[in-house]
């Protein structure tokens, strides 16, 4: 019998589950959390930190795991990558080289550059801070670590003095000597999501991220599949991704790219991931387009081989269909109960939830309570199903409290959906 071992309840995992056990694979999950809806539909389940490989190792080879695998997180992936390696097991990101371009923003940079691919002018800073190195910077500018996700220990500065904090603060949180300040971008962002087969990529699909306005505007609550700006973005930087991708050693797998339409009218690259995206738009994007991401990746998992032929046809066009995540993010850091109304929303027919922590918990402001997935015939469709969702879904404090950001801007999202298939001339 295949066994597969799933690092970690983190997002996705639940959907890794649920597709290996469709086809008859046994399914073990291991982290410390004692209960998740992941290890709630896992055949077994083992309280061992990801981070003690030596105990998993020892366990993998004592019942006979064949596979690792795991969901939406670098770190996890790294433990899995270690594991792995001690296993001979396949691995979609063996690379050395592609992972730490992929995890580390100065060499994603400094790659983007080589190959021609636009990112933002940058400026070189050292712990000392000198007046040589800080006297040509011109502001606003980004700081941000090399090596955090989700705008962990980034800031937007105006002036000096903001700039030393920030960068200050940035030292404090990585364990990277490279801090990165970049020219401040203004625009739109966007999720690009490629797939691998044999060193050989291909579009998959298209993603622009909206925040509810009132709060801050880089915590994005709704990230979701339209077409405005594609045709842009496939002509000017689609291939220079390629190339990056390329020249990191990405072969197998999945890849994506954030991107910003600057207000200068072109587009810039943010980062990269070797990983599913934290989103995991993958999943109602199957009901749009047709292709199994999930499967695509525990095929690998289990040492299955890809060829090009195999690859998603390269997106080009504009798709009617929406598939959306919409992030549940705090307003308020504290103890949350457990949620409420969330049954409902499961019996949605076009809804996925991915709510590890739906039992309640403690969350810091502004993080991410659980992801609910959206799959539409259109976006009609998709703005009454999030209405559907806020009118139903309650999570709140011990005092109770509401503590999550509903999100409501549907004519934004409308008017981006309808410009984009007008851009394709779809009518």
């Amino acid at each position: 019998m295949r066994k597969l071992l799933v690092l970690g309840s983190d997002y996705g995992t639940l959907d890794i589950v649920h597709e290996a056990k469709k086809r008859g694979i046994y399914v073990i999950v291991a982290d410390l959390m004692e209960t998740s809806p992941t290890k709630e539909v896992a055949d077994e389940v083992w309280l061992i930190s990801t981070t003690d490989t030596d105990l998993l190792e020892q366990k993998c080879r004592e019942v006979g795991v064949t596979a690792v695998i795991t969901g939406a997180s670098d770190f996890n992936i790294a433990r899995s990558r270690e594991l792995g390696k001690r296993l001979n097991f396949p691995l979609y990101c063996a690379s050395d080289r592609a992972w730490e371009v992929a995890t580390n923003k100065s060499k994603f940079k400094k790659l983007c550059k080589k190959v021609g691919a636009p990112v933002a002018t940058d400026y070189y800073l050292t712990d000392a801070l000198t007046e040589n190195e800080l006297k040509d910077v011109k502001y606003p500018v980004v700081v941000k670590p090399v090596d955090k996700s989700g705008n962990r220990g980034m800031s937007y500065c105006k002036n000096r003095e903001e700039l030393v904090a920030a960068y200050k603060y940035a030292r404090s949180i990585s364990d990277n000597a490279t801090i990165i300040v970049e020219r401040e971008l203004h625009g739109p962002e966007f999720a690009v999501n490629y797939v691998l087969a044999d060193g050989e990529i291909s579009l998959l699909y298209f993603s622009s991220e909206h925040n509810q306005p009132g709060y801050l505007e880089n915590m994005y609550s709704i990230i979701y599949t339209q077409s405005a700006d594609l045709k842009k973005y496939i002509n000017e930087v689609n291939d220079s991704v390629k190339k990056v991708f390329k020249e990191a050693g990405c072969r197998e797998g999945v890849a994506w790219v954030e991107t910003i339409l600057d207000e200068d009218g072109h587009f810039y690259l943010l980062e990269m991931g070797y990983r599913f995206g934290g989103e995991m738009t993958y999943v109602p994007y199957e009901r749009v387009s047709g292709f199994n991401t999930i499967k695509w990746m525990i095929d690998i998992a289990l040492g299955i081989k890809h060829i090009k032929e195999d690859l998603p046809e390269e997106l080009n066009t504009a798709y009617r269909g929406c598939a959306c995540s919409y992030f549940l993010f705090s307003t308020k850091e504290g103890c949350f109960a457990p949620f409420q109304g969330i049954d409902i929303v499961e019996k949605l027919p076009n809804v996925m939830v991915d709510c590890p922590k739906r039992n309640g918990g403690i969350t810091r402001c502004y993080a991410s309570m659980g992801i609910i997935r959206i799959a539409a015939k259109d976006v009609d469709e998709l703005c009454d199903t999030i209405s559907v969702i806020n009118e139903n879904l309650r999570i709140e404090d011990e005092n109770g409290e509401p503590m999550y950001v509903k999100f409501d801007d549907f004519v934004t999202i409308k008017e981006r959906y309808i410009r984009g298939l007008s851009e394709f001339d779809n009518k």
